[in-house]
């Protein structure tokens, strides 16, 4: 099995790890629930509607301006990133930039790479079925509630996929690589660990296998990418492209996020989604080698 490692950063001591892990899911439990409450209280949204699952509380949240109730909900995020930064800094006494890159490479291109080749295979694997099976889709779009919702899909969705790769892909990777573990077992257990927290939301709706295959494998390939090239910078791309795309172009309608996506489908069809994530992976790890190249 191929190895990679960088023996030039050293894994930090699992004592401390473990400590700084518990403080940043404390931090971002404990005031990402304050800066959700913060923020619903401002935009007079009802706490127990975004906290329970049913049709009734998404029949109240669809009352609100769908920008307001994602702002609710992707504010969260920021403690999380800032945890994690500020303890890989202070606890773990590494440079911040060792966090998302461990290489001498533009960590900017990199992150063009990811969000390139993501946008590329969202609209080749999507395209078809939208125009083949139109009555799949329901035509949603509606300015008043789109432009609005631009300033939340290119701030606060990056914010949160940001938060979501330095902690999966950054904190807990950098723990996982030892020099001696394989790609595919570390790509494995990162694609494992990346499913867990996705399989709260909503549109997964029992359907658990599915939901872990389809998570599992988002988080293999950026797993396998970030591994390959000793940096998180593609993840970041592709990770913050495919939500935004997910928002502002096609969308479920029991989806965790409340969106203003120009087509809505009525639930995810777990199957064929854990099936084209599959797919997927080995073309993105495929074409992201190509663009990097190209583009380096």
């Amino acid at each position: 099995m191929e190895k990679i490692s960088n023996p030039h950063f050293p894994r930090p001591r699992l004592r401390r790890w473990i400590f700084g892990t518990s403080l940043i899911l404390i931090s971002w439990v404990l005031f990402g629930s304050i800066l959700t409450g913060i923020t619903a209280d401002r935009f007079n949204i009802d706490l127990d509607a975004l906290a329970v699952d049913s049709e009734e509380s998404r029949a109240i949240l669809n009352g609100y301006a769908p920008w307001q109730t994602a702002t609710t909900i992707l504010i969260s995020f920021s403690p999380l990133l800032i945890a994690v930064i500020a303890l890989h800094r202070y606890l773990l006494h590494l440079p911040i930039r060792t966090l998302f890159t461990r290489n001498n490479r533009k960590l900017s291109r990199e992150v063009l790479v990811g969000a390139i080749a993501m946008a590329i295979l969202i609209l080749i694997s999507g395209a078809p079925d939208l125009i083949f099976n139109p009555e799949n889709y329901k035509f949603n779009f509606e300015v008043s509630k789109f432009l609005p919702y631009l300033l939340i899909a290119f701030t606060l969705i990056p914010i949160q996929t940001s938060a979501e790769e330095v902690f999966f892909r950054g904190w807990i990777q950098q723990r996982l690589e030892n020099g001696r573990r394989s790609i595919w077992l570390v790509s494995i257990i990162g694609g494992a660990l990346f499913a867990l927290p996705h399989l709260s939301n909503p549109e997964v709706n029992g359907e658990l296998f599915f939901a872990v295959l389809g998570y599992g494998a988002s988080g293999f390939m950026f797993a396998w990418v970030s591994m390959r090239d000793q940096s998180i910078g593609i993840a970041l791309g592709a990770h913050a492209v495919n939500n935004i795309m997910a928002s502002l172009l096609v969308s479920s309608a029991d989806s965790a996020l409340p969106s203003v996506s120009i087509w809505t489908t009525p639930a995810v069809n777990w199957i064929s989604a854990a099936i084209l994530s599959l797919m997927t992976v080995p073309l993105f790890i495929w074409l992201t080698a190509k663009l990097g190249r190209k583009i380096s």
